[in-house]
């Protein structure tokens, strides 16, 4: 034994020393350099090896004949080459590569799990909300990402079955302004599983401004949410999912010119789709919305073109037990609602002072077919919006000012006639022109005190209607920051919609008829905030706010009518609200909590009348945790609740 392996050995090394070799030097194609660690492959033969430190490479193929050789380097474009080994002897080839930059797709490793209150790409102060669409996606209590349902919670409340609008501080849903890039945006939800019509993938994030709502923004008395679109990234991007609700696609590029690109999402749902056909309680429709944009260099700054629309047809039954003999289509209640809005942006920064000018028109349709415990009746409503922003902001060291002019123009009309002649009949239009000078200083006062205070002077009909705005902020220490807040706000047009109804959860639309429409009242709003934020450690963060509002001028709809919306009776009533809410947020690596619980007390009244509205429960809790077991995984648990919910009692059925 001793003897028989050197004797295998010698075997081996002469059997080798036949074969042939391919051998060579891989180099730089532009400055000759030798490359180390390039990978030289015979496709075929599955044989690999690397260059050395001085480009250098051997390869044993085998066997003779054509081969085909691969060479291939990070940050070069490959090559391959087509050679015929022979039986024996070396065969050198010596490859250069031409240098092709490879770029690497983002990897972003974020130290914490992204949750709504402890995201580091927000800047919203407390008690007002900011969500990136990041913190969106991994909301805990969300199946699907909605900009919308994020901002749930404490003095936010939404419907848990099925929401039909976002209340905030006691407000009712048409008490809040939606904006997209800044421009007016009216009734942004579907219905039927699918709450915002706002396409998540086409979104950078989104601000709920309330405690002091900005002057600029549309008169509306609880404050607005105005959502960012992504920036188009530099290489074309799609974006999409499907599911059991809704399909959508979303695509943008920069154009590579000076910062030009655009940005197209589209989405439609199919509410029913998965219902059986031979069931009339199930509903049935289509819902879809599109958006895009264009950002352009001009005039020394940027211009920003955006189109918007939604639309929505959904029907359901209109009774649970129909009469035998009906028609289907007489046997359903049907819904449908659009909303579209197009404006163009133009903003350019002078050195410390930037001027912002923006334009849009912004329309919305309803119209439903309902039947009506006398008869069945169509309902058509209609608003169309035009309006002009002009503003200037110059910040120094310690302070910023904020000046310009608001001009809209919003025409409402709200029509019911019977289907057969006998039933209500009746309608209600109005011209509402509104103008508005504003401005704001912000200053610092002190060591971590500071003071904005602001008005608005808003011209409509007939009269002017002057809007203080204050606020002041403390910031304690690092951890901890304390505020308090005072706004008096307006809202020139109200809906007409039943938001006391059931039927709100189908049909969410809200239903506008403006101040100028006779027995239409100018809403007020006077609310007052004081809050605390404490951050104790990076990605701990502890919110609690009290507040106290009075509202006068409301529209109300429950009062007079037990329709989904008015057949031709409102009431004018006043009402308040106060309470209280804690928002609790914790990060890891791992995992992400997010809670809140709000206590309320809504009282809504006309002529010593007084109701609790629906939205009016008195405890409200969330709660959910995301963990992510492995980076593309995540379990989601989550669990909310309203206490003490109360019915407003109707006449009727």
């Amino acid at each position: 034994m001793a003897t028989l392996f050197p004797g295998l050995l010698k075997i081996l090394l002469a059997v080798q020393a036949t074969q042939a070799t391919v051998v060579g030097t891989v180099r730089d194609g532009e400055t000759g350099e030798p490359l180390a660690g390039a990978v030289v492959a015979l496709t075929e033969l599955n044989h690999a090896t690397v260059t050395d430190a001085d480009g250098r490479y051997v390869v044993w193929p085998g066997r003779a004949g054509p081969q085909h050789i691969t060479v291939r380097f990070i940050g070069y474009a490959p090559r391959t080459l087509h050679a015929l080994v022979p039986q024996e002897g070396q065969l050198e080839i010596n490859v250069l590569l031409r240098p092709e930059p490879f770029r690497l797709p983002t990897l972003e490793v974020p130290s914490l799990v992204i949750v709504r209150g402890v995201d580091s790409g927000d800047t919203t102060a407390f008690p007002d909300r900011g969500s990136s669409i990041a913190s969106v996606w991994n909301h805990p209590l969300l199946a699907e990402p909605d900009v919308l349902q994020a901002l749930g919670g404490g003095e936010v409340v939404l419907a848990p079955e099925s929401p039909n609008g976002v209340h905030i501080r006691g407000g009712a849903s048409d008490q809040t302004a939606y904006l997209l890039d800044g421009i007016p945006i009216f009734s942004p939800y579907h219905a039927a599983g699918v709450f915002s019509a706002w396409n998540p993938d086409a979104l950078a994030g989104l601000h709920l401004l309330s405690s002091v709502p900005a002057p600029e923004y549309p008169s509306a008395l609880s404050g607005a949410v105005a959502a960012v679109t992504r920036a188009p990234g530099a290489r074309l991007r799609a974006q999409g999912s499907v599911s059991t609700t809704q399909a959508r696609l979303t695509l943008d590029r920069s154009l590579g010119v000076a910062g030009a690109g655009f940005l197209v999402s589209l989405r439609s749902g199919f509410p029913g789709i998965i219902a059986p056909h031979h069931e009339a309680s199930y509903l049935r429709g289509e819902t879809g919305d599109w958006l895009a944009k264009l950002e352009v260099p001009a005039l020394g700054g940027r211009v920003r073109l955006l189109g918007y629309d939604s639309d929505n047809e959904i029907d359901a039954a209109a009774a649970a037990q129909p009469d035998s003999g009906a028609s289907q289509g007489a046997r359903r209640n049907v819904f449908e609602w659009h909303s579209r809005s197009v404006g163009a942006e133009w903003r350019r920064v002078f050195s410390r002072t930037a001027v912002r000018v923006l334009g849009w028109s912004a329309a919305g349709d309803a119209s439903s077919r309902w039947a009506t415990q006398v008869a069945r009746v169509d309902l058509t409503a209609a608003r169309r919006d035009a309006g002009l922003l002009a503003t200037v902001e110059h910040a120094s060291a310690s302070a910023t000012t904020l000046a310009g002019i608001r001009l809209e123009r919003s025409g409402t009309s709200y029509r019911i006639e019977p289907e057969s002649g006998v039933g209500p009949a009746w309608g209600l239009s109005g011209r509402t022109p509104v103008t508005t000078a504003f401005a704001e200083h912000a200053r610092a006062i002190g060591r971590g005190v500071e003071l904005n205070v602001g008005a608005s002077l808003a011209a409509a009909v007939g009269d002017l209607h002057l809007g203080p705005r204050a606020q002041l902020r403390w910031k304690v220490s690092e951890q901890l920051a304390l505020s308090g807040h005072y706004a008096r706000t307006y809202q020139f047009s109200q809906s007409l919609r039943n938001s006391e109804s059931v039927v709100g959860n189908v049909f969410p639309v809200d239903l506008y008829i403006g101040a100028g429409a006779p027995g239409v009242p100018v809403a007020r709003s006077d609310q007052g905030v004081i809050a605390v934020d404490y951050r104790p450690s990076a990605g701990v963060r502890v919110g609690v706010q009290a507040y106290q509002r009075r509202f006068d001028g409301l529209l109300l709809v429950a009062p007079r009518d037990s329709e989904p919306f008015t057949t031709g009776a409102f009431a004018i009533g006043s009402g308040t609200a106060h309470g209280m809410a804690v928002d609790v947020a914790a990060s890891t690596a791992r995992y992400g909590i997010v809670a809140s619980y709000g206590l309320q007390r809504v009282r809504l009244g006309s002529s010593g009348s007084p109701y609790i509205p629906g939205h009016g429960a008195t405890h409200l809790l969330e709660g959910g945790v995301i963990i992510f077991p492995t980076p593309t995984v995540s379990i989601r648990l989550g669990a909310t609740g309203a206490l003490k919910r109360r019915t407003t009692t109707v006449s009727g059925g």
